[in-house]
């Protein structure tokens, strides 16, 4: 490790190029790779012409939602001691505004209506301790943690609206109303503090609790787990990283549930884009099951109405899949698509020889598809799994979230919006995406630079 302000030597590659140890290594490894014309003529043969809908089918109303985090030392002098930032934005975007933007008479966009557009963003924010930060005077940064993700699930963020918006409650919502923290059984917990077995079950009206054994309060939010990834001195960036990727599924649930409850009808004109894969990853991944259910309740609903179902979209800017599909997308004519099926993936992107029965099993609630629009821009796409769960054979669930007959007018609709808002500015880009992240992003300068400013001088105030 340098010291601070210490350079690194420009010729400190050398050994490694000198190495032949390097070479021997390298030649012994199996990595993706750029398919020959063979092999990419076999890929591109599965693809088929990417089906196209009605435009007048397309959505009134577009969702997008894109989330940004920022890990801030409190001093100079102590880098690794930190907060935690996470902001989180929507927009909502009318397609009639949308299709308002263009004076017809100049061809230029209407400066105006343009701004009217970024109004009708919403960013939440959240701030938690981070590495050597103990909260509320916590017995362990761990415990801090976890007091400090309740409070921040549990205020209400509707910025006095007509309903409250509060994320604890969704969670319990999304969990059929009760919440067990700990090892499941009959009435048995764990207490997340000191591991002692107690009855760790919650509702709406009971978010918290204090362990008999302990004394330490336990939290309805507990059952996320976000806290196991904490470290009383390590660096707690991924907790960070995991606690904006739950919060984003639960704010997409959050809305959902809210439109639903107010006017199921209302849901069939809309569609909603995230910013990355139908998945939530590590300690919170099993949220992506209650999820799942609830948008398979949903659709079900709507089925009833004799509408179509509910519309969303997660969108991959990066990843293995989209490194695969730029290097095979100059074999692959414009306008097709495919389902990117367990045995493709295996095959041509994870190169596995023992492949899970259903990729993703334990993370994913969406298939991924590949689309080359009629452009030549290529997208990776998800839509959710049209099923409620995953139980059964693993295998033959891996079959039917492949069958494109059961995702009905949904991958029409996905392609159509793409096409609708595919944006020149950024690779592999949508409009309301980027207008999301616009708001999301925190910069590093003078966002970034800024958010230090309030970390240091905030803590310093401190008596």
């Amino acid at each position: 490790m340098p010291y601070k302000g210490e350079v690194a030597g420009k010729g400190g590659h050398s050994d490694f190029v000198r190495n032949p140890d390097v070479q021997a290594f390298l030649a012994e490894c199996d990595y993706m790779r750029q398919p020959s014309d063979a092999e990419a003529g076999a890929m591109a043969s599965t693809f088929s012409v990417a089906p196209a809908g009605d435009p007048s089918l397309l959505p009134k109303y577009v969702v997008a939602s894109d989330a940004s985090k920022s890990d801030t030392p409190i001093n100079d002098r102590l880098p690794s001691t930190q907060v935690g930032f996470i902001k989180v934005s929507q927009i909502l975007v009318s397609m009639d505004s949308y299709a308002e933007l263009i004076d017809p008479q100049s061809r230029f966009v209407d400066p105006f209506k343009a701004a009217e557009m970024h109004r009708n963003a919403a960013a939440i924010t959240f701030t938690l301790p981070g590495s050597n930060v103990r909260y509320l005077g916590a017995k362990s940064v761990k415990d801090g943690f976890r007091r400090a993700v309740f409070r921040q699930l549990n205020a209400d963020r509707s910025n006095g609206g007509g309903s409250r918006l509060v994320l604890s409650d969704v969670l319990v919502n999304v969990n059929d109303g009760r919440v067990s923290v700990g090892r499941s059984s009959s009435r048995a917990g764990q207490c997340p503090s000191c591991s002692a077995e107690h009855d760790f079950t919650f509702t709406i009206s009971e978010q918290e609790k204090v362990c008999p054994s302990c004394n330490e309060p336990v939290f309805v939010t507990d059952w996320l787990r976000l806290h196991e990834d904490v470290s009383d001195f390590g660096n707690n960036t991924s907790a960070m990283t995991r606690m904006m990727n739950a919060i984003e599924h639960l704010l997409l649930a959050a809305l959902i549930q809210q439109i639903f409850l107010a006017d199921p009808r209302a849901l069939s004109k809309m569609a909603f884009v995230m910013d990355g894969p139908l998945a939530i990853f590590g300690q919170p991944a099993k949220l992506h099951a209650r999820i799942m259910a609830l948008l398979y309740g949903v659709n079900t609903r709507l089925a009833e109405l004799k509408l179509d179902p509910l519309l969303i979209v997660g969108l991959q800017k990066t990843g293995e899949v989209m490194d695969h599909a730029n290097l095979l997308s100059r074999f692959l004519p414009n306008g097709v698509f495919r389902v990117l099926d367990d045995a493709y993936r295996y095959k041509y992107i994870k190169g596995s020889d023992s492949p899970a029965d259903n990729f993703g099993f334990e993370t994913y609630y969406g298939q991924d598809f590949l689309f080359k629009t009629e452009k030549g821009r290529i997208f990776n796409f998800a839509l959710p799994y049209p099923f409620s769960d995953k139980s059964g054979d693993q295998k033959k669930f891996a079959d039917a979230k492949a069958q494109i007959s059961n995702y009905g007018s949904l991958i029409s609709r996905a392609c159509d919006l793409i096409r609708h808002f595919e944006l020149d500015l950024y690779e592999s880009a949508i409009v309301p995406v980027a207008l999301a992240h616009r708001h999301a992003s925190i910069s590093i300068m003078p966002g970034g630079k800024v958010l230090d400013i309030i970390t240091k001088t905030g803590l310093q105030r401190r008596p």
